[in-house]
């Protein structure tokens, strides 16, 4: 049982310098104190804090959020017993008192929302905020965040989840890690189980291979057109440089012995049939 004199002294520094606020509460006769950093007076709490915060007031509603500073009964050059009296009226009289907070109220309130909507659509739900998408509860520990049924219920999520990540894998070979775990996340969350996966995965992979039967059918059969319009392409290419391009250049293009020299000349002309081209347009409209 910690007396009250023992959490006044454990906790002296941080009452003394108003830096830290302590939370102060009782389980029975026994006193406790969590010492936090976050920048309460700006209502600014770091998650982990926030989360010790809402975890005291399931224990002790009656908690209070104490700073040296800030608050009141409290000087530097105070000793362990005044520090303690002065814990102690704070807590008695009812000041700063913790639930009295609007930013816990709000954070309060946003659980029981999501609460509420968790239960709507059949999903497990834990009361622990999350500092990001990587904090997470552990699916394998029971931390007293979420109820037994909704343990049970995140297990469950998380073996099929595993289940259709497999499935998936093994249809796609190669998929990104990331894009492996939202597929798997999104059909979890419509209800598809392995087995359904595993037959839309066939279905995408029939069609996916009809497709392509049916591409290369039509690539075979359109290559006289796409020869017969690069010959018509080329020769257009041919006339125009020949209009445009002076006779050395076109010989050069033709008919040097280097390959480095014709392509230099092929682009010459080219530009000289891009510059043609864009005049006449200019000429025209």
């Amino acid at each position: 049982m910690a007396a009250l004199k023992e959490i006044a002294r454990d906790n002296a520094d941080e009452l003394r310098d108003g830096i830290a606020w302590v939370l102060v509460y009782r389980t029975g006769r026994s006193w406790h104190a969590v010492p936090i950093w976050s920048d309460l007076e700006a209502g600014e709490w770091e998650t982990d804090d926030l989360n010790e915060a809402l975890g005291i007031l399931k224990v002790d509603p009656d908690a209070v959020a104490l700073n040296g500073y800030y608050c009141g009964h409290f000087g530097e050059d105070m000793t362990i017993n005044q520090l303690a009296a002065g814990i102690r009226w704070h807590y008695e009289n009812g000041y700063n008192r913790l639930a009295y907070r609007d930013d816990i109220e709000a954070a309060q309130a946003s659980i029981e929302e999501a609460r509420k909507a968790a239960e709507a659509a059949g999903l497990p739900f834990s009361e622990k905020l999350a500092a990001g998408a990587e904090d997470e509860p552990d699916p394998y520990a029971y931390d007293g965040s979420m109820t037994i049924t909704d343990f049970e219920m995140m297990q469950e999520a998380r073996a099929a989840h595993q289940e259709l990540a497999a499935v998936v894998e093994a249809h796609l070979p190669g998929i990104a890690p990331d894009k492996l775990d939202e597929i798997a996340h999104a059909a979890v969350g419509l209800r598809i189980s392995p087995a359904t996966m595993q037959r839309i995965l066939e279905g995408f992979n029939a069609i996916a291979a009809k497709v392509g039967e049916i591409v290369a059918i039509l690539i075979e059969r359109m290559k006289p057109v796409v020869e017969a319009a690069a010959k018509i392409l080329g020769s257009l290419w041919d006339k125009l440089g020949r209009a445009v391009a002076p006779p050395k250049w076109w010989h050069l293009y033709k008919h040097s012995k280097k390959a480095r020299v014709r392509k230099k000349y092929r682009k010459r002309i080219g530009r000289l049939i891009c510059a043609a081209l864009a005049c006449e347009g200019g000429g025209s409209s």
